[in-house]
């Protein structure tokens, strides 16, 4: 294979990726809960690792494009606590939060005693991000002033995230329904205890 057939078959690959991320931002947004098992046993392993990395791309672009303006906006109160964040900072704390998400999936997963493999965690990860993202983009269009759309919009992103994440231990993960509430709660505290290990490393 040379050079311009493996450039088409990344290209193929690439489009093949945006084709099912959209798709899947579709079923996500009408049906976060019956749509999500069945959209990632359709894509198979590969896809669905090539989705959830797209997902966590997209956060960070999100995470990236959207904090450097918020944080102008917060100058004053930047200036104060005499805060400074780069842009390469920001890479690291976005990237840091996708991972620490990953990490807690798949050890929720062994804790209690699910089934699945990295493919799955990096799915739910990127997936469980995506309201997020939207929840980021959208406040730095609408502008910190309209908090009270910025709520509205929050809770949403909340709620679907909490969503997300409660089909994927269950239905993914294959965590059984009894523990799949605890799992959630369980997630969450892990990858808070994995993003502050991850931050600390990253900026010591």
């Amino acid at each position: 294979m040379d050079a311009r057939d493996k450039q088409e078959e990344l290209t193929s690959k690439v489009k093949l990726t945006l084709d099912d991320a959209i798709k899947g931002l579709k079923i996500f947004a009408l049906n976060p809960v019956g749509g999500l098992p069945d959209f990632f046993k359709g894509l198979g392993k590969e896809r669905a690792l090539a989705v959830g990395i797209a997902f966590g791309l997209f956060y960070v672009f999100c995470f990236v494009f959207s904090m450097g303006s918020l944080a102008e906006d917060l100058i004053y109160f930047l200036d104060f606590l005499d805060i400074k964040i780069s842009s390469f900072q920001l890479i690291l704390l976005s990237v840091g939060n996708f991972l620490s998400i990953v990490g807690a999936s798949f050890l929720t997963r062994k804790i209690f005693r699910g089934y699945g493999q990295i493919q799955g965690d990096i799915f739910i990860a990127g997936v469980a991000l995506t309201p997020i993202s939207f929840l980021i983009l959208f406040t730095k269009l609408l502008g910190i002033g309209n908090a009270e759309i910025v709520t509205v919009v929050a809770i949403i992103a909340i709620t679907y995230t909490i969503l997300m994440l409660y089909t994927g231990c269950n239905k993914i993960s294959g965590i059984a329904e009894t523990a799949s509430a605890l799992s959630v709660s369980a997630m969450i505290i892990l990858s808070v205890w994995l993003y502050k290990i991850l931050i600390s490393m990253a900026f010591t």
